[in-house]
């Protein structure tokens, strides 16, 4: 016997599973045993278990709306195509809309026709930056799409301190520059989504996502993990073997624009209209990644910046979202629970009832 308490106390498992259960009992029998001793043992069960599954069931319900608790599985990306060159077949219908690489937009030709954004982008980011692929222009649209009169005060200082000799190029922009700040600021970020819907006009329906989207990382994750699942630059694969360059949404309930571009109005009606919206269509993420130079390090030197190869192909890996089940099996225990207090509940109503009608029976026969 003393061995065996030994090593009752000694393992954690069972330790914890006697715990969980002598706390159960003592707990709930306690109640038990007072609300027995007063309203008698079948009386007091009936009480106990319906006061019971109604707190279980509330519990169940604030699970139930905030996903919390016992839940099910979290929503996920799931890979389910891996193209080493949009030159080959893509199986993914969907995917087939989706320009190659080669065929989008040239992001220095959308900037020569818009001088306007190249001086607004250059003064936030500094006199070197440089559009080098979709998502860098994308990721400087998205801020300028939603400029303010309050933010024009800040931008003239850097237009002066960044953009002074690209202003001089573009004589064309010193009337634009010299209107007021509200004026400055419409024009602005008329042009950004100009721009932006240029681009979008030849992504055949999909959308790009900017590198401030909340949304890219988790795709980007996913894709990271699936590259090196399936060992795609070799064995082993890591992150540092390509770069990551453009991430494409199709479908879902989100817009591809941020829902903060709408006014208050247009935001609401989207939540509502979000909410109401029963089946939600499929969504598709298609994250392009580059194979990178193989550089050797040299002793005693900071280990070279990984580049890509411009030889290698681009890599899409197409993924599809999953939305898991998260909030279905509280559902399901809050639904159970409802159930279990309302037979409880009823049962105690109709001893109610039936003591009612003995107690006037009793008064009328006196």
């Amino acid at each position: 016997m003393t061995a065996m308490l030994g090593a009752i106390a000694f393992d954690p498992t069972i330790r914890g599973i006697l715990v969980v259960v002598v706390g159960t009992v003592v707990l709930m029998g306690s109640i038990y045993l007072i609300l027995a001793t007063n309203s008698g043992p079948r009386a007091g069960l009936l009480i106990a278990l319906a006061g019971l599954f109604g707190w279980m069931f509330l519990m169940g319900t604030v699970w139930w709306i905030y996903g919390i608790g016992l839940k099910g599985r979290d929503p996920a990306w799931i890979p389910i195509e891996l193209n080493y060159s949009r030159s080959s077949p893509v199986s993914t219908d969907v995917v087939q809309s989706l320009p190659p690489a080669d065929e989008l937009p040239d992001p220095q030709n959308l900037l020569e026709d818009h001088p306007l954004v190249t001086a607004v982008a250059i003064a936030s980011e500094g006199p070197k930056w440089e559009a080098a692929t979709l998502t860098d222009l994308v990721t400087a649209l998205t801020p300028q799409a939603e400029i303010t009169a309050d933010d024009v005060a800040d931008l003239r200082a850097g237009l002066k301190k960044n953009s002074e000799d690209f202003i001089a190029e573009h004589p064309e922009l010193d009337e634009v520059l010299a209107q007021s700040d509200a004026d400055l600021a419409e024009d602005i970020a008329a042009e950004a989504k100009e721009m932006r819907a240029e681009i979008e006009d030849n992504l055949g329906g999909w959308c790009l996502l900017s590198e401030t989207d909340t949304r890219r990382g988790e795709a980007v994750a996913s894709s990271d993990a699936a590259l090196i699942a399936h060992d795609a630059f070799g064995d082993p694969t890591t992150t540092a073997d390509y770069i990551t360059h453009d991430v494409f949404f199709y479908g879902g309930k989100e817009p591809c624009t941020p829902v903060t571009e709408k006014s208050i109005l247009g935001r609401a009606w989207h939540r509502i209209a979000t909410t109401f919206q029963v089946k939600n269509p499929k969504l598709y993420s298609a994250v392009t990644v580059q194979k990178t130079k193989d550089q050797v390090a040299v002793p005693g030197e900071p280990p070279p910046v990984a580049t890509e190869d411009p030889d290698a192909s681009i890599v899409t890996m197409i993924s599809m979202r999953n939305l898991g089940n998260r909030r279905f099996i509280p559902f399901a225990f809050t639904l159970i629970n409802f159930i279990l207090f309302a037979i409880f509940a009823s049962q105690l109503h109709v001893r109610d009832k039936r003591a009612m009608a003995a107690r006037a029976e009793f008064e009328a026969g006196k």
